[in-house]
């Protein structure tokens, strides 16, 4: 069947694989929508980065500056897996250019602050918006592409992903020095997001999608999404190890400039581009996702290895203060997440699964990497507190992560041919 033929997805059984092949189109969406989800992650990332200067202009105090990054992972935790399940009744391109359009004025907003009650406020709605996007990602692949190739554009969007985030963190305290207030930083952001909510709407055209019937095939499931958290347990255990691995990611992304400043007299201009080697290596690795889902046969050896070199490298990160080895265990670090893009499509192979299963089980997957990627910070900002050293809450932050190697030895041992 070739891309242009119409595929009717049933509401009985699971995704067709009858699309041969991911037209360019289909690929445009699916990265459209990656690029929405990865810039609005910048939000979370490069506050690490942003903190100096926002906290001398708007006189944050330590817990306001904690509460800034803890609400953008809480609330896109809180807010995925019940959006995942209503929201997926409907068609996902309008479901994603909705969101689109409500997060950018947002960004503005946030630019526009005045105090710490505005910050707050705008960055709670927009990572609430934002959330929609998340939730109607799986449905996205089922209606834009091919089966076979789902790990694969996951893994260019990480790549897409990763040089994003690289430039981001690489340059961002540069270039608030040259714009001369973080504010400008805040302005892009929402002019790129308005950028992309143009381009999707003339890219993704329902009328070109491979499978056009989707908004009925989703009304029309005969049972409730909810059903696959119990029916398929395994999707816990996935969700347990993206936790572990979202945890100790935003743990160093925002205390490790910090921890470089203070305790290593490492420059913030030079402490944000070594951050960025978290990507650097990410950028080409990640495109290594289709090789790592195809070679990892054992879903249990694809889930507890990542798990594990997480654990391993963040304690060697949090420990050294040699430069070039901390530069090394930093690219070794970000490059643990080439497997994401297969552990984020395992949903996909249970059994049986319905097309709304799928984006239960996927929201579930979100909603526990939401709160790891909210508890590494505080993790590491309550153990600070109590011992009185950012090391020794960054180490405590480090061992928590290990929940991630028992849930992955737990994983069902079927191989994949």
């Amino acid at each position: 069947m070739s891309p242009g033929v119409c595929v009717s997805l049933s509401s009985s059984t699971s995704p067709p694989d009858g699309i041969e092949r991911t037209s360019p189109r289909g690929w445009a969406v699916l990265l459209l929508s990656h690029l929405q989800l990865s810039t609005l992650r910048l939000s979370s990332f490069v506050l690490g980065v942003f903190l100096p200067f926002i906290s001398q202009d708007l006189a944050l105090t330590p817990l306001q500056a904690g509460l800034l990054q803890g609400v953008w992972w809480v609330t896109a935790a809180a807010a995925v897996l019940p959006f995942g399940v209503w929201f997926s009744r409907f068609r996902p391109v309008v479901v994603t250019q909705l969101s689109m359009w409500l997060v950018a004025p947002l960004l503005l907003l946030q630019g526009l602050a005045n105090g710490f009650p505005m910050l707050f406020a705008a960055r709670f709605l927009a990572v609430l918006f934002h959330s929609l996007t998340i939730a109607a990602r799986p449905l996205l692949f089922q209606q834009w592409a091919a089966r076979r190739q789902y790990t694969l554009i996951n893994a260019v969007g990480l790549s897409q992903h990763s040089l994003l985030l690289a430039a981001a963190v690489s340059t961002g305290a540069l270039l608030i020095v040259a714009l001369g207030s973080w504010r400008g930083a805040y302005y892009m952001q929402a002019g790129f997001v308005a950028l992309q909510a143009v381009a999707f709407m003339f890219v993704a055209r329902e009328s070109k999608a491979p499978v056009r019937d989707i908004g009925d095939a989703l009304r029309n499931q005969p049972t409730s999404p909810l059903t696959a958290l119990r029916k398929y347990k395994q999707g816990w255990l996935i969700a347990i190890v993206m936790f572990a691995l979202a945890s100790v990611w935003t743990g160093i992304v925002t205390f490790l400039p910090t921890l470089l400043l203070e305790d290593r007299g490492v420059e913030i201009t030079l402490g944000g581009p070594l951050l960025g080697f978290l990507y650097y290596g990410l950028i080409p690795g990640a495109l290594m996702g289709g090789w790592v889902n195809r070679k990892f046969h054992n879903r249990r050896l694809l889930l507890s290895v990542p798990a594990l070199l997480n654990v391993l490298l963040a304690l060697a990160i949090v420990s050294t203060s040699n430069t070039l080895l901390l530069a090394i265990a930093i690219t070794a670090l970000g490059l643990v997440w080439i497997a994401v893009p297969a552990l984020e499509m395992l949903p996909f192979e249970f059994e049986g699964i319905l097309p709304r299963e799928v984006a239960a089980v996927s929201a579930l997957v979100a909603m526990l990497a939401g709160l790891g990627f909210a508890a590494g910070p505080m993790i590491v900002g309550v153990v600070a507190e109590l011992s009185g050293s950012l090391q020794t809450g960054l180490v405590v932050m480090s061992l928590f992560s290990v929940v991630g190697v028992v849930a992955g030895l737990m994983y069902p041992t079927s191989r994949v041919t």
